[in-house]
């Protein structure tokens, strides 16, 4: 039997072993497995002035341009100048492999700044200096930029390492999502100071998780003063989908939930209950979490050759800027973060001790980690 298998009977199965979280050969599975074929948010800038604007923003003008890097890899999006389609290509120049997007930029061709290798905004070779029609078979198909799939999702942009990795699309995967949101605000306004990129102790799939972990909030998050005394534990819901899980539960104090208004009529409750939040956690990293006052995205980014290392990408979108304003108090944001890192970092100490079994699942309790488990042994089985 594969020695990463996690039996599909939640009462049978065993978490994947320690050395999924600490061996450099299984990660560098997952990212030919799951980082090629999973969406992933592409993150946002993080310069400063003009460039900190949101990057939907900065590629909405026709020919507009921007280089990120994902995975360890380097990309940039690029806005049709023609047909006003969003693309995302590798950020290298098929020539000589010179990066050809320094930065933000916007024009009806790019040109590499090594040996001047134009491309359209399509991503098509146009020419070249020394490159002319005594050159046989040229251009190839090789010559020109390897479009990846690209799809606008909220105000956010998603793209796949993999350009036919097949699977489902991103609407399909974010369906769940979008049913819970049908009276939530599309439009969400970006928080004051840019996104916070860092790199936190442990595994990637430690921190997926932890979140998906529901026992920890009474011991890690414990009460006095922390958000197992925010949150009516006992009433705490889980809900199983095909590339997402959806976790809520009722806020002890009705004024730090969320307006019934705003989500579907399935959340209300008559006895005057309001959900703390919507803590939505879409295959394979990501994390969308709606609160009264915004959304706060989470990414665990995996970092190449580094098993025992996260690369965390946390945003926020405001809804209401004077409940932001209190997030820290009334939803213990920076607190539960904290405490989460701080958590993982001996997690991850314990994953090194050379004494960490492979443990079992509470069948009534841990479901979602199961499902998160068995998803990652299927899919680095295949």
């Amino acid at each position: 039997m594969d020695p990463w298998h996690v039996d599909d009977d939640i009462r049978r199965a065993e978490t994947l072993p320690a050395a999924a979280f600490t061996d450099r050969a299984f990660l560098d599975r997952e990212l030919a497995t799951v980082f090629a074929r999973a969406w992933q948010l592409v993150p946002e800038p993080a310069g400063r002035g003009d460039a900190e604007r949101p990057l939907v923003e900065q590629l909405a003008p026709r020919g507009a341009r921007v280089p990120f890097s994902l995975l360890g890899r380097p990309l940039f999006a690029q806005r049709g100048w023609d047909d006003d389609e969003l693309r995302v290509f590798p950020n290298t120049c098929t020539h000589a492999w010179y990066p050809l997007v320094p930065g933000p930029s916007r024009g009806p061709t790019l040109v590499c700044g090594q040996h001047g290798r134009r491309f359209d905004c399509a991503g098509r070779f146009v020419s070249q200096p020394g490159f002319g029609k005594d050159v046989p078979d040229f251009p190839r198909a090789c010559d020109h930029l390897a479009a990846l799939p690209a799809r606008p999702w909220r105000g956010w942009l998603f793209t796949r390492l993999g350009a036919a990795a097949g699977g489902r699309d991103l609407a399909a995967s974010l369906a769940e999502v979008d049913a819970s949101l049908v009276r939530y605000p599309d439009e969400l306004q970006p928080a004051a100071s840019p996104g916070e990129v860092r790199e936190v102790a442990g595994n990637w799939k430690l921190h997926a998780w932890n979140y998906l972990d529901r026992f920890h909030i009474a011991y890690i998050h414990r009460p006095p003063g922390g958000l197992a005394d925010a949150c009516d534990l006992a009433t705490y819901t889980t809900e199983l989908y095909d590339d997402a899980v959806l976790q809520w539960v009722y806020a002890r104090d009705p004024t730090d939930g969320l307006d019934p208004a705003l989500l579907p009529d399935r959340f209300r409750d008559p006895g005057g209950r309001r959900v703390f939040a919507l803590w939505w956690f879409v295959w394979p990293n990501l994390t969308l979490n709606f609160y009264p006052w915004g959304l706060s995205v989470n990414v665990y980014q995996p970092v190449p050759d580094r098993p025992d290392a996260t690369r965390f990408l946390w945003y926020h979108r405001v809804r209401d800027p004077a409940l932001h304003a209190e997030r820290d108090r009334r939803w213990l944001s920076a607190q539960v973060d904290a405490e989460d890192v701080d958590a993982l970092a001996q997690v991850r100490a314990g994953l090194r001790s050379g004494f960490a079994p492979r443990g079992r699942f509470a069948p009534d309790d841990e479901q979602a980690a199961h499902w998160f488990h068995r998803r990652v042994s299927c899919e680095v089985a295949r």
